[in-house]
């Protein structure tokens, strides 16, 4: 083989390895620029998912402050709807309360001189509530058509006690009761809530009558003596104040059948002779 021929084989040899070495380069480069951009796709997925996250998370915050934004302001409107609701009562109990003495306790005795011809009222002593909802609501008593009689259905209590008894109900709200007027088992007779305002006595007849409660010692239920002799009085004088009838005085049970004032119930026969005496008071 001559020496040209050697150099060509020679050059075809080193130009052969030269290409497959540059197939083999070119085959990682690909593959180098394959993994960058797979890398640099799931960098973005990932940051996608980020910025996905994050638009979620505002998204809630953003509905967690609305709502707390509207129930704030159904509270702030409840909030005001009260105040309005109590200074409202507020400016209607002030509107209605009675001018107190400024003993505030035992406020008057009213006196049992003789006016003419017409019926002495009967010795009064004023201790009256202070208004609330439940004993003294202030509510104006328009006319007055009847006069009910009641008992405490509690024996041997007093008149002190059962008045501190309806005054105690602004406190503990356990019933809604009250009388004008409230006559001990010794003839004592205390006002509780002036005659020109209703009392929780008769559901029914708040609006247009007088209620007197009456204190007892025995379980029957019958008054005694005294208490007997200055509920005909305080009758008698409420009968002529008012120009009422003797038909206009009424036990509690004509008006809802309720047991009182028991014995009166019970005996009949002693309601009429109550009545009776009423209608001869003034003769007496």
């Amino acid at each position: 083989m001559g020496q040209a021929q050697r150099s060509r084989a020679s050059e075809e040899r080193v130009r052969r390895r030269r290409t497959g070495s540059d197939g083999l380069v070119d085959l990682e480069l690909w593959e180098l620029s394959r993994e960058e951009d797979d890398t640099r796709m799931m960098r973005l997925a990932q940051r996608e998912q980020v910025r996905s996250r994050q638009r979620r998370s505002r998204h809630r915050a953003k509905k967690r402050k609305l709502a707390l934004y509207r129930l704030f302001t159904l509270f702030m409107i409840g909030v005001c709807l009260i105040l309005i609701y109590q200074t409202t009562g507020a400016i209607y109990r002030m509107a209605h309360r009675e001018k107190v003495n400024k003993n505030k306790g035992i406020v008057d005795v009213v006196s049992d001189k003789l006016y003419g011809e017409e019926i002495a009222p009967p010795a009064i002593v004023e201790d009256l509530l202070e208004v609330n909802d439940y004993s003294r609501p202030g509510t104006k008593l328009n006319k007055v058509k009847s006069v009910f009689v009641h008992y405490t259905a509690n024996p041997g209590t007093s008149a002190a006690q059962n008045r501190s008894y309806f005054a105690n109900l602004a406190k503990t709200h356990e019933r809604s009761a009250s009388a004008h007027l409230i006559i001990g088992y010794e003839g004592e007779l205390i006002q509780c809530i002036p005659l020109e305002e209703q009392a929780y006595a008769v559901v029914t007849r708040n609006e247009d009558s007088i209620s007197i409660e009456c204190c007892y010692l025995d379980e029957d239920g019958k008054f005694t003596q005294e208490t007997y002799d200055t509920l005909i009085h305080t009758l008698a004088w409420l009968k002529q104040k008012y120009r009422l009838s003797t038909d206009d005085i009424l036990r509690h049970y004509d008006c809802g059948g309720k047991k009182c004032p028991l014995y009166y119930v019970e005996h009949e026969d002693a309601w009429e002779k109550l009545l009776a005496d009423v209608d001869r008071y003034k003769e007496n």
